[in-house]
């Protein structure tokens, strides 16, 4: 059995402002809203092959300072804890359901 990522987990406004998970434990369809910073990482993430990127990647294509403070302000804090995952050794990714094949 093959777990994959459906990126149909994650509704996105054109500009990943505003986003909704579907089908997560953790939101089931709840709204949130980013700021532009906390939107560009988002995206890379979204965008990236497993929802996961390095710090090196995500500040490169984003041009953010420490990662974890531009979770800090709006819906940030509550993205930060449930909806960002910090691997050791440098990588984040989204915290998406895994669909069995």
């Amino acid at each position: 059995m093959v777990s994959t990522y459906s990126k149909a987990d994650l509704e996105h406004s054109n500009d990943y402002r505003i986003i909704n998970f579907y089908g997560q434990r953790l939101y089931n369809g709840q709204r949130l809203y980013l700021t532009r910073q906390q939107a560009a990482i988002v995206r890379v993430l979204h965008e990236s092959p497993y929802y996961e990127a390095s710090t090196q990647i995500i500040k490169k294509q984003t041009k953010c300072g420490p990662i974890h403070n531009s979770f800090k302000s709006g819906d940030g804090p509550e993205i930060w804890e449930k909806v960002i995952v910090n691997h050791p050794k440098g990588f984040y990714r989204l915290n998406l359901t895994p669909k069995n094949d």
